[in-house]
């Protein structure tokens, strides 16, 4: 089904590309700020590619003094923890333009976006293995429709605003050994596959300023 809408989305982009115009715009706001190239088909139909990008560096520190038993004495001592994060969305729509009036164009527009998550974990200088593990797990997908309308104030420029319906879906999946506590031997001697599967959903709606230029 992913490759009919794929090949679909292929053919309608190629067959307007004897008679459109590129569109590119820009979405700032306070959430994750948006930018988006397409095809302007026709008066009506714009197919676009858009991209969202996020990074993220959290510090932790802890140094004071403390027992030390290998010592056996007081020593002073530095904990640290460092994390660097990234979150690519890259995302895939289409714009349609249903009414005109003077240099207003209302339109609708729906998109699908994926996440790509990357990162790294140290503590005290040591990078935590594990974190790879949990990234390949999580699986982050959304998607968006919206109602909107631009001004145009030439052919080329338009400001435009939106707002919407906004699907968010989180899901971690990991099967990982275990071993299970036999009280008849007195000892953990049975060992298992267990699966922990989490899903999070959310729908909430969004609104924001959009700068298109047309060419």
């Amino acid at each position: 089904m992913k490759n009919k809408l794929l090949l679909l989305f292929t053919m309608v982009f190629i067959s307007g590309m004897s008679f459109g115009q590129f569109s590119f715009g820009v979405s700032p706001g306070l959430n994750l700020n948006k930018a988006y190239f397409g095809y302007k088909i026709n008066d009506k139909i714009v197919p676009y590619i858009g991209l969202q990008h996020l990074n993220a560096n959290f510090t932790y520190e802890q140094s004071g003094e403390r027992y030390d038993w290998a010592s056996n004495q007081i020593e002073s001592f530095t904990d640290e923890v460092h994390f660097k994060g990234r979150l690519l969305m890259p995302n895939v729509g289409l714009k349609y333009f249903i009414k005109e009036h003077n240099n207003l164009h209302a339109y609708i527009s729906a998109n699908f976006a994926m996440a790509l998550l990357s990162g790294k974990i140290e503590y005290d200088g040591v990078e935590e293995d594990d974190l790879q593990d949990y990234i390949k797990a999580v699986n982050i997908w959304g998607g968006e429709f919206g109602f909107g309308v631009e001004y145009f104030f030439d052919d080329n420029f338009s400001i435009g605003g939106e707002f919407g319906l906004r699907h968010l879906n989180f899901k971690y999946t990991d099967t990982y050994e275990t071993t299970i506590y036999n009280p008849n031997t007195g000892d953990y001697d049975y060992e298992t596959d267990r699966t922990e599967d989490i899903r999070i959903g959310s729908n909430p709606t969004y609104s924001k300023i959009s700068l298109n230029f047309y060419f």
